[in-house]
C-alpha cells in the first residue's frame, strides 16, 4: 500500500464525517467531492513541491479551504446543515463553524455521528456494512465486492440505495438523543 493509499483510507472518513456536518447528509456526494478534490490537489502539489511535514493535516486544512469556498459560493442556492444552517448565511460565522468541525474532538465526534446514521434501521444490514467500509474506512465498490463476496455493480448499487435513504433523513443521527 503505498502512502496516497495509506493517507485516503486514513483520513477519507474523518474528512467525510467532519464535511457532512457542515454540509448536511443530503449533500453527501458534495461532501466526498471536496474530499476527492482535496487528494488530486494533494497529488497535484506534492509532485512539484515534495511532501509536506504533516500530510493529514495539509490534507485537513485543503479540505477545510475547498468547503469554505464551497459554502459561500453555494450558500444561497443549496440548503446544508439545518442545524448550523443560520450560522453558515454569515461571513462573520462561516469560517469559526467550519474551523469547529475539524477539531480532532469534533472530527471524532462526526465519525461517530456517521457510523450511526449508516446504521439506520430503514437500511439493511448489508448496505450498513458496506456504507460504513466505504464512507468511513475508505473502501472502494470492488474491495467491499470482494468481502462480500459479491459482485462490483451489486455493491456500488447496495452503496447508493444506502447513500440515498441517508439523504432522505435530511440529518444525521443526533449524539445528543443517546444520553
Amino acid at each position: 500500500m503505498d502512502l496516497s493509499e495509506h493517507l485516503f483510507r486514513h483520513e477519507s472518513g474523518r474528512m467525510v464525517a467532519a464535511l457532512t456536518r457542515i454540509f448536511g447528509v443530503h449533500n453527501l456526494t458534495l461532501a466526498e467531492d471536496v474530499v476527492q478534490d482535496a487528494f488530486c490537489r494533494a497529488l497535484e502539489v506534492w509532485k512539484v513541491r515534495g511532501l509536506p511535514e504533516n500530510p493529514s493535516a495539509w490534507l485537513m486544512a485543503t479540505a477545510k479551504n475547498r468547503a469554505l469556498d464551497v459554502l459561500r459560493r453555494q450558500r444561497t442556492a443549496r440548503t446544508f446543515a439545518p442545524e448550523l444552517g443560520r450560522l453558515l448565511e454569515s461571513e462573520w460565522t462561516i469560517a469559526p463553524v467550519v474551523e469547529e468541525a475539524f477539531a480532532a474532538p469534533a472530527i471524532r465526534d462526526e465519525q461517530l455521528r456517521m457510523m450511526f446514521s449508516c446504521c439506520h434501521p430503514r437500511l439493511a444490514e448489508p448496505v450498513q456494512v458496506a456504507l460504513v467500509l466505504n464512507i468511513l474506512c475508505g473502501f472502494g465498490a470492488a474491495e467491499i465486492a470482494s468481502a462480500f463476496l459479491a459482485g462490483r455493480a451489486a455493491i456500488e448499487k447496495r452503496i447508493a440505495r444506502g447513500k440515498k435513504v441517508l439523504a432522505s433523513c435530511r440529518r444525521l443521527f443526533d449524539l445528543g438523543e443517546a444520553e
